[in-house]
């Protein structure tokens, strides 16, 4: 079964592959804006503070500078200690104003820029120093207690009376939405109400099924016609919704729209790895026949 993601996710921080377009920043405006999301230069600079990056060359930097600079598929911000002059290129050790340990050592080409500004983003905080610390210790218990839930969700997710539970508190949140084509390249969009798609699909040579709980896109499959029956090109569930009943309701629904054509048939393919998704298949009333499409199992339901 090809599993195909139909909807990208958003992300508002930055990393190695955002440095061209930083670069470019640099370069057309001579300026770059991020907040910053560590501690690790307190108390000059606190978590949430704005900073402001101008381009500099690697010559023109001093003991005392704070510099922006790429290591190991990060951005960090840290504060020039000293310069290496000796051997046969120089060398940039840099080190967090909270860092109790060494610094880095870096090339000059991993400099994206020198900080200029820093405009705090609670500046009334800045009254006394126990308020920073206050807020350090905070933020810090915060993530801790997060990394620690995050964990056991993610234990309990694996227990099977957790699951009976979520399907049962979210098989009335979750919408479904049957699309139909229109043109060659957009569908156009319908809420179904219960198992069966509103209106009929005869005549149609492809459909789309989507799931979406709060708005949110978390499953998807898609059926074309085919001489012998309707068959399943792709399907998927977000991992975070998987035995939550979402795939058995969409394979539900696409074997109700299949059933009102000619012939009655539904066809898939899955890869034989991917046991998971054999044994929603079978469930869902599929049946091996006993040949293979390509290196995938050929699985098929009467209706």
């Amino acid at each position: 079964m090809n599993q195909e993601l139909t909807q990208a996710t958003a992300s508002d921080r930055l990393g190695l592959a955002d440095l061209h377009e930083i670069s470019d920043l640099l370069l057309r405006s001579g300026l770059f804006c991020f907040r910053v999301a560590s501690w690790s230069m307190y108390p000059a600079v606190w978590k949430g503070d704005q900073l402001t990056v101008e381009p500099a060359s690697p010559t023109s930097l001093q003991a005392g500078d704070v510099i922006l600079f790429h290591q190991c598929g990060q951005l960090i911000c840290h504060r020039v200690v000293a310069l290496d002059t000796a051997g046969p290129g120089t060398r940039v050790i840099t080190k967090g104003d909270a860092a109790t340990g060494c610094g880095e050592v870096i090339r000059p080409d991993q400099v994206l820029g020198r900080v200029v500004t820093v405009t705090r983003r609670w500046p009334w905080s800045r009254s006394g120093l126990w308020v920073g610390a206050l807020a350090r210790r905070v933020d810090q218990a915060t993530e801790r207690l997060t990394l620690l839930l995050v964990q056991w969700l993610q234990s309990i997710q694996t227990v099977r009376s957790y699951r009976w539970i979520m399907r049962a508190l979210l098989s009335r949140c979750v919408a479904y939405y049957v699309g139909i084509p229109e043109g060659k390249r957009w569908f156009r969009y319908q809420r179904i109400s219960g198992w069966r798609p509103p209106g009929p699909l005869v005549g149609h040579h492809r459909y789309h099924l989507v799931a979406k709980l709060a708005g949110i896109w978390v499953g998807s499959v898609r059926v074309t016609a085919s001489g012998e029956g309707y068959r399943i090109d792709d399907f998927y569930v977000r991992l975070r919704y998987r035995g939550l009943g979402v795939g058995s309701h969409l394979l539900a629904v696409a074997a109700t729209a299949a059933s009102r054509s000619r012939p009655s048939v539904l066809l898939a393919s899955i890869e034989p790895a991917n046991t998971a998704a054999l044994r929603l298949f079978t469930k869902a009333g599929f049946r091996h026949t006993g040949g293979l499409r390509g290196n995938q199992v050929s699985l098929r339901r009467e209706l």
